[in-house]
């Protein structure tokens, strides 16, 4: 056992750029929107193990846009406030960082890293069940879990992030035994319908979509549905025992009802790799649980009656910032703006820094060039060869992101460029004194933030 631990140990130490970008993805999930020291600093330390490779292969239609997007962040914020710090790109060039360091790794590194990004997202599942249940059981009270992201919203993207990570990365054992990581799934999935989050629920029924339709390219309509079922089944099950351990909770007078649910929600965990099996054998079973999940959707929107609502203010919200959008085309009316002069222009006031919509959000703050270079990033992210799993984490981060703000949660976006970029795809070989030149200059801007941050 000891030498078993031992090897593990020494595979992570050989493969220590891994590590380096696995802890980033670990610190980032904690610190929000942004931390201008906690990222800096995680800056320059993964800019020095950057210059400290010889080989870079990178794909120039992701590096430039994304270079030129933080340019452009850059520039705004200076014409708002003077200086380079107070905005997003004191942190948000971290994505910039983390690409290029990828780009650094193998193919086998690289699965190495969504692996053990797959198990944090896992992890952070569990913790945030734990805390729903210490609350119910031990504080007599419930609400929405939020976990360590501190928003459930933000959360309910983090965990379906996480679970098309996780199921790209579930390959079959010997003897046809499935890995051990299908047990997080439904972890995932219950962890999940707890923070109720009906953006996230809606990024992932457009995931699951964008897997069925892979899944047609290489089986039959039959094959398809079959499969569609037993994926849609899975879901509704470990969704459906998370939406009851919230009830439990939160609609009982007796909070800590939700432990039995919870422990049941275990003991499918446990049982996951045998219930898979099951609902693949047994399509009509299969296809009785996904027509249950109707009632697991219209369960879900009954327990948020404010849903309608909200989804209301969202759109009146991305009608302010349209009216911004002609107002500084070229650099927007810069970083953390919109809120400011939203309440001074009259209207209706929303409680919130960021516009529920990226796209507008961005054309607003930071103007259409910087909106230009994302839609550039996203057509490139979307063409280039990806795994099914790949491409609907993909493809749910970009409907969240029609409603919701998780391209600012540094976490997130993290988690997701870790599970969906493939910098070696479509990449090429850079100069090392090119890269290395690069790699220096993004030092030296996370230096200075960290120094003007501290002293000013």
């Amino acid at each position: 056992m000891k030498n078993s631990v031992g090897q593990r140990l020494d595979v992570l130490l050989d493969h220590y750029i891994v590590v380096c970008l696995f802890l980033a993805v670990f610190m980032l999930t904690f610190v929000g929107v942004g931390s201008v020291t906690v990222v800096s600093l995680m800056g320059l330390a993964l800019c020095m193990v950057g210059l400290a490779q010889r080989h870079v292969r990178a794909d120039l239609w992701v590096v430039l846009p994304l270079a030129a997007y933080q340019l452009v962040s850059m520039l705004s914020s200076y014409v708002t406030y003077g200086n380079i710090v107070d905005g997003y790109a004191s942190t948000q060039m971290i994505y910039l960082v983390i690409y290029l360091v990828m780009a650094c790794l193998s193919s086998g590194e690289l699965r190495l890293l969504r692996q053990l990004c797959a198990v944090w997202a896992g992890v952070v599942a569990t913790v945030g069940v734990a805390q729903f249940a210490y609350r119910a059981a031990v504080l007599g009270s419930a609400r929405r879990l939020s976990g360590v992201l501190g928003n459930p919203n933000a959360m309910g993207m983090f965990l379906v992030t996480g679970w098309f990570l996780l199921r790209d990365c579930l390959p079959v054992q010997e003897e046809g035994r499935p890995s051990w990581l299908c047990c997080l799934e439904p972890v995932l999935l219950t962890a999940l319908a707890m923070t109720l989050s009906m953006g996230s629920f809606a990024a992932l029924a457009a995931g699951i979509l964008a897997l069925c339709v892979e899944e047609k390219r290489r089986s039959t309509a039959r094959g398809t549905l079959r499969y569609a079922c037993a994926l849609l089944a899975g879901a509704v099950l470990a969704m459906g025992t998370g939406l009851l351990a919230y009830l439990a909770a939160a609609r009982t007078d007796v909070p800590w009802f939700c432990l039995p649910v919870l422990l049941y929600a275990a003991a499918l965990a446990v049982c996951w790799p045998r219930l898979g099996v099951f609902l693949r054998a047994k399509p009509r079973a299969a296809a009785g649980l996904t027509a249950v999940g109707v009632l697991v959707a219209a369960a879900a929107v009954a327990v948020r009656p404010s849903a309608a609502a909200t989804f209301a203010e969202r759109i009146e919200m991305m009608g302010s910032g349209l009216g911004y959008l002609m107002r500084s085309p070229l650099l927007g009316i810069g970083p953390y703006q919109w809120r400011i002069q939203d309440l001074y222009d009259g209207g209706k006031y929303f409680n919130t820094w960021h516009i529920h919509n990226v796209w507008i959000h961005v054309g607003a703050e930071l103007g259409l060039v910087a909106v230009a270079m994302l839609a550039v990033l996203a057509v490139r992210f979307w063409r280039k060869r990806k795994t099914p799993g790949q491409r609907a984490g993909f493809t749910a981060f970009l409907v969240h992101n029609m409603m919701d703000t998780s391209f600012f949660y540094l976490g997130i976006t993290a988690l997701l460029l870790s599970a969906a970029g493939d910098p070696g795809a479509g990449g090429k070989m850079l100069a090392g004194g090119a890269a290395r030149a690069f790699l220096g200059v993004l030092a030296v801007i996370f230096a200075y933030d960290l120094f003007r941050y501290l002293t000013v």
